[in-house]
């Protein structure tokens, strides 16, 4: 699941945990700068499709705010905000 479809997920909390813990276990092994490399190529994605969601992408990165080191949490901010 890419980093910007976990905040489209209206479903109910356990989907949305469930959601959260599957995209934690595909990302655990990502180096920071692997992370890095894929949240700025969706942020690229979407920028160049017309359908660009800050938002969106903000809300992501919080919910995995819990299972990132806080530098590489914080750099996903800067990155995110480098970009709006």
């Amino acid at each position: 699941m890419k980093l910007s479809e976990m905040s489209q997920n209206q479903t109910k909390t356990s989907t949305r945990e469930k959601d959260i813990k599957q995209s934690y276990e595909e990302l655990k092994n990502c180096s920071s700068n692997e992370l890095m490399d894929r949240l700025s190529n969706q942020i690229r994605e979407q920028k160049v499709s017309g359908k660009f969601d800050y938002n969106g992408l903000q809300s992501s990165v919080e919910q995995l705010k819990n299972y990132l080191p806080k530098q590489t949490y914080e750099n996903m901010l800067r990155i995110l905000e480098s970009f709006k």
